[in-house]
C-alpha cells in the first residue's frame, strides 16, 4: 500500500511538502525523504521498497526509518503483540526487539517536524499477525508516546474466505484495541476492494500510471490510495495548481468525521468521471461511480438513514457547484443522515488532482452504521470459532487468556 500511495503523494506534492516529505532534499542529489517508518516482521516487502532505484527521482525511503525481522508471526495476533524475541535488522545490523526499533525510528521522524508533529497514521492490515499484533502494539506505543497527538488508523480486513483460518480472531483483537487508543480507524475491507478493483472496466492505475486489470492486489492498493489521496494531499477551495497547499492536518480530519470517542470507525469511498481532451463540469457520473462503491445502505430504524457524518472532497469540476444541494445529493446517495443529526455533510471543492488533471474526483468519508455492522460479522466469527476452541490454544501459547477474548 505504502508503494501505491507515496508516488502519488510525490505528484501531488512535487518537490516534497514539509508535511509528508523531510525538507532538504527536493533540491539536492538526494530525493525527498518521505516522513514514512516501514516495519515487517519479514524482510522481502521493506527491502523492495528501499531499493534505491525503485521510485526513481521521485523520492526515496529513509534506510534509518526501516525495521525487520527473519522470522514472521505465523497469522498470529498473540505472538505479533508480544514478538518473539528475535533479532531485528536494520540495514543488515541486529538490533534487539522490533517494537523498540521501530518506536526509535517513529522518535526520529517526530522529532525532525521540530516541535510540528500533527499528527500520525498508521497504516496496516489485520488479518495476519504483524499487521494485527504488531500493528495493535505500535498503536499502544505511540500513543503512550505522543498522548496529545491525533492518532488516525488505516485498517484493511482480510478477505473473508482469506487462507489464514484465525484472521477473524486476529481482526477483532486488534479492532478492540485500536477502539481503546486511536482517534479514528479507517475501516478496509478486502472483498470490497477486490469487487471494486475487477468491476473498473479500464483497469485501475497503477503506482506508474498503466491500468492494472482484473482484481490484482495492485489495483486493490490503488483503489485504496485513490480514496485517500485528496483527504491526505488538501488543496486550497479554488486554488489551482499554483496555490499553496495546506498540510495535512490529521486532527482536523478527525475532528470531522469522528467527533465521539463512541464512533470511531469510518469507512473512504471515491468515485471518479475523466475527459481526456479537456475539463469536465458534471458530477453525477463522478456520484454514480461513489454511489456504486459504497453501496446499498441498510435503512435506519423509524426511516431514518445510518450516516452520522460525511465528508465529502469534489476535486476537479470546472463548473460552479451547489454546495448544499450537493451534499444532500451524496448524503442521500449514501441512505440518509440519522434522524438527530441536521449537519451531518461537510463538502469542500479543489483543484483537480495532478495526477488525474482532466478527472472529476469525488471522496467521502462516512461515519455510519454499516461499519458497527461490518464489525459485527468479525465477530461473529470469531466468537463462534471461540465458543468451539478452534485455534484458541495458538493464542494461549503467547499468553493471551480468556480475559482477552472476552
Amino acid at each position: 500500500l505504502a508503494q501505491a500511495l507515496w508516488p502519488m503523494f510525490a505528484t501531488e506534492r512535487p518537490g516534497g511538502s514539509p508535511d509528508l516529505f523531510s525538507p532538504g532534499f527536493g533540491s539536492g542529489s538526494r530525493p525527498p525523504r518521505p516522513r514514512a517508518v516501514l516495519v515487517d516482521s519479514e524482510p522481502k516487502v521493506v527491502t523492495a521498497a528501499l531499493a534505491p532505484s525503485r521510485f526513481g527521482d521521485a523520492f526515496a525511503f529513509d534506510p534509518e526509518a526501516a525495521a525487520w525481522t527473519q522470522s514472521g508471526r505465523g497469522g498470529n495476533y498473540a505472538l505479533g503483540y508480544c514478538g518473539d524475541g528475535g533479532t531485528v535488522f536494520r540495514g543488515g545490523d541486529g538490533v534487539q526487539d522490533l517494537v523498540t526499533r521501530a518506536l526509535d525510528c517513529v522518535q526520529r521522524q517526530v522529532e525532525a517536524c521540530h516541535g510540528a508533529h500533527i499528527g500520525t497514521v498508521l497504516t496496516h492490515s489485520l488479518g495476519g499477525g504483524t499487521g494485527s499484533g504488531l500493528g495493535s502494539r505500535l498503536a499502544e506505543e505511540i500513543r503512550d508516546a505522543y498522548p496529545h497527538a491525533p492518532l488516525l488508523a488505516t485498517s484493511i480486513l482480510p478477505i473473508s474466505s482469506g487462507e489464514n483460518p484465525a484472521q477473524s480472531f486476529n481482526s477483532i483483537l486488534a479492532l478492540a484495541t485500536l477502539q481503546e487508543v486511536v482517534d479514528g480507524v479507517i475501516l478496509y475491507e478486502n472483498d470490497r476492494l477486490m469487487a471494486a478493483a475487477g468491476g473498473a472496466g479500464g483497469g485501475v492505475p497503477d503506482i506508474s500510471g498503466n491500468a492494472v486489470l482484473g482484481p490484482s492486489l495492485s489495483a486493490m492498493n490503488a483503489v485504496i490510495a485513490a480514496d485517500l489521496l485528496p483527504f491526505f494531499c488538501p488543496v486550497v477551495a479554488g486554488g489551482g495548481f499554483g496555490a499553496a497547499a495546506p498540510p495535512l492536518d490529521v486532527g482536523e480530519l478527525l475532528a470531522a468525521v469522528c467527533p465521539m470517542p463512541t464512533h470511531r470507525f469510518v469507512q473512504v469511498f471515491s468515485g471518479q468521471a475523466s475527459a481526456p481532451h479537456g475539463p469536465i463540469a458534471e458530477t453525477r457520473p463522478a456520484l454514480d461511480a461513489l454511489q456504486r462503491r459504497a453501496g446499498a445502505a441498510r435503512p435506519g430504524r423509524g426511516g431514518g438513514g445510518g450516516v452520522l457524518l460525511v465528508q465529502a472532497m469534489v476535486r476537479g469540476s470546472s463548473a460552479s457547484v451547489d454546495v448544499g444541494a450537493l451534499g444532500s445529493d451524496i448524503l442521500e446517495r449514501l441512505g440518509g443522515a440519522t434522524p438527530w443529526q441536521p449537519f451531518a455533510a461537510d463538502l469542500r471543492l479543489g483543484a483537480p488532482l495532478r495526477s488525474a488533471p482532466h478527472v472529476v474526483h469525488i471522496g467521502a468519508v462516512v461515519n455510519w452504521r454499516r461499519a458497527s455492522h461490518v464489525i459485527e460479522a468479525v465477530a461473529d466469527t470469531a466468537r463462534r470459532k471461540y465458543d468451539g476452541r478452534a485455534f484458541v490454544h495458538w493464542y494461549e501459547r503467547h499468553g493471551l487468556g480468556p480475559g482477552e477474548f472476552e
